[in-house]
């Protein structure tokens, strides 16, 4: 097994186990995206706050998905992030 692999296992897992929280979590973003032309996980948590007993690894689960397209790179903001590379998002309207 690869490291993306287990990466694409573990945020599966946590879609299903956090499914109502990141499908609001996603609603926030195509918002943000829309209103802004692109999204980036620090816009969304300015935004939404990650429930007490969620781990920090559910944010990766909730900007992945078709209606997400990858379209450059920036800097994460928060402090525990130590400025790691986060990608920027367009929006992309699919029928669902």
């Amino acid at each position: 097994m690869t490291a993306k692999h287990e990466r694409d296992r573990v945020l599966a897992m946590l879609e299903q186990k956090r499914k109502r929280w990141i499908n609001e979590a996603r609603a926030v973003a195509k918002k943000i995206g829309k209103a802004n032309g692109e999204v980036t996980i620090n816009d969304l948590r300015k935004v939404v706050s990650l429930p007490a007993g969620y781990h920090v690894n559910t944010w990766g689960a909730v900007l992945r998905g078709k209606q997400f397209k990858p379209i450059g790179y920036t800097n994460a903001t928060h402090l525990a992030s130590h400025a790691r590379t986060v990608r920027v998002y367009k929006i992309i309207d699919i029928k669902e």
